[in-house]
């Protein structure tokens, strides 16, 4: 009698999804996403480095963060139905290839300011359309009931995308090899991503020019109205998107102020405060591992909500990280701040390595239960639209406190900014669900 084998150890079974990603179709569009992902973090924030520089300027990351999100009021209409009409590979190829030619004329420009700026709009432009393009084309490749887990891989991709990028691309080769062979290795990320792209079974159907022109031509502001109109009937919808979109206009205001906030209470320069943020990244898988349990426990409206609440006190953390520095300074547990390497800056930098563990798991419970509620909810021919519709409000929700928050940073410092997020995000979120319990929820959502 054969003796049975003990089942081996598989890395993705760490991950919850070992199933999902043994399946072609998700494994090849998971692919393709940290591909591109890691090039458009390296990008990204290679970009946010040159247009800053030494100086920190709150007001110039301020006006690459809106140079960045602009194009999202001008082109989220467009790009939400051209997702919904239009071949959802094709996009993705389409989108990755521009933005491989993008590195390459990267490459060749003379980098100064204005036309980093100019470059900034054009990503975000594209960003536009690969971004909802990958959201609608889950439930094409999963099941219904695998949503959750397979939104928890996607953000998990896109976290490991964004260390890789930003960690041991954009920062590393910028301080040895400079930015040069940076936008080298991104273009070949962005040409890999779209040729996984057109791998994957389903949605590779061509795109002729004809059908492109009546995509984008055939009543679009009719369209996107019709989807946000069923969005906003569908309560559960409706709050989940508005989370969302808090949420990530809240990042941006932190982005905004990071290099301010590196320097006055951190001490370090804007160009290593990456390595003191890394520790998000243990919050973030720890939140894409949990997401799926606690919505199975709790539900996906109260795993959202739990999550902006632990967002909203960590953003309330870096704001009071003086107090907390000097609370952990005066408590002195274990002698870690005398002598030990706890006091000062030292205090700082550690309260702030906590607060961000748990903005990265706040935030990762955010993003993945607000689009598995949007995705199993929503009639997957409007999805595109409504994701396209999350990045315009997002993005345009996000100018004025981008101003206000670069201006004032540089003005008052960064405490009273981050201490304001907090509070106004808070209030906004309570004032829609209260809004949105006057919208009674249909029952399974309007996909049932």
């Amino acid at each position: 009698m054969t003796e049975a084998r003990p089942p081996r150890f598989n890395f993705w079974t760490l991950l919850g999804g070992r199933t999902l990603l043994e399946a072609p179709r998700f494994r090849r569009l998971w692919e393709q996403h940290i591909l591109g992902q890691m090039g458009q973090y390296a990008v990204n924030y290679a970009l946010l480095i040159l247009v800053v520089g030494n100086s920190g300027s709150g007001i110039r990351a301020g006006l690459f963060i809106i140079a960045y999100t602009l194009p999202s009021a001008i082109l989220g209409p467009i790009s939400g139905v051209v997702v919904d009409r239009l071949s959802r590979g094709f996009v993705l190829a389409a989108t990755n290839v521009a933005r491989a030619l993008l590195c390459i004329a990267l490459l060749i420009s003379t980098n100064g300011v204005g036309m980093l700026y100019v470059f900034a709009l054009a990503f975000s432009a594209l960003s536009q359309f690969n971004s909802p393009a990958v959201a609608a084309a889950l439930p094409h490749v999963v099941r219904q009931e695998e949503l959750t887990t397979a939104n928890s891989l996607i953000n998990l991709g896109g976290l490991f995308a964004e260390a890789v990028g930003i960690v041991l691309l954009a920062a590393l080769m910028l301080k040895t090899v400079g930015a040069d062979p940076l936008f080298v290795v991104t273009a070949c990320l962005f040409a890999a991503s779209a040729f996984l792209a057109t791998t994957i079974h389903g949605l590779t159907q061509r795109a002729t020019g004809k059908q492109l022109q009546r995509a984008v031509q055939a009543g679009v502001r009719l369209q996107f109205a019709r989807a946000w109109q069923t969005l906003r009937r569908d309560a559960p919808s409706y709050l989940a998107l508005i989370i969302s979109v808090v949420g990530t206009a809240a990042l941006l205001v932190g982005v905004t102020v990071l290099p301010r906030y590196a320097k006055e209470e951190l001490g370090v320069s804007a160009d290593n405060v990456i390595f003191v943020f890394a520790p998000g990244a243990i919050g973030i898988f720890l939140g894409l591992r949990l997401v799926d349990a606690l919505s199975r426990l709790i539900g996906k409206t109260r795993t959202q909500a739990l999550g902006f609440i632990v967002f909203v006190v960590s953003i309330l953390s870096f704001g009071l990280v003086a107090n907390a520095a000097d609370f952990l300074v005066h408590l002195n547990p274990l002698g870690i701040a005398d002598p030990g390497p706890l006091h000062g800056s030292g205090a700082r930098i550690a309260v702030t390595m906590v607060a961000v563990i748990f903005a990265g798991f706040g935030s990762s419970l955010i993003n993945v239960a607000s689009r598995a509620i949007i995705n199993e909810r929503i009639p997957l021919e409007m999805q595109g639209r409504v994701f396209a519709a999350q990045n315009v409000l997002a993005n345009v929700a996000s100018v004025a406190p981008l101003l206000v928050a670069g201006v004032f940073a540089d003005l008052v410092g960064v405490r009273p900014v981050l201490i304001g997020a907090a509070v106004l995000m808070t209030l906004f979120v309570g004032w829609a669900a209260l809004r949105a319990r006057s919208v009674p929820a249909v029952a399974g959502g309007l996909n049932a």
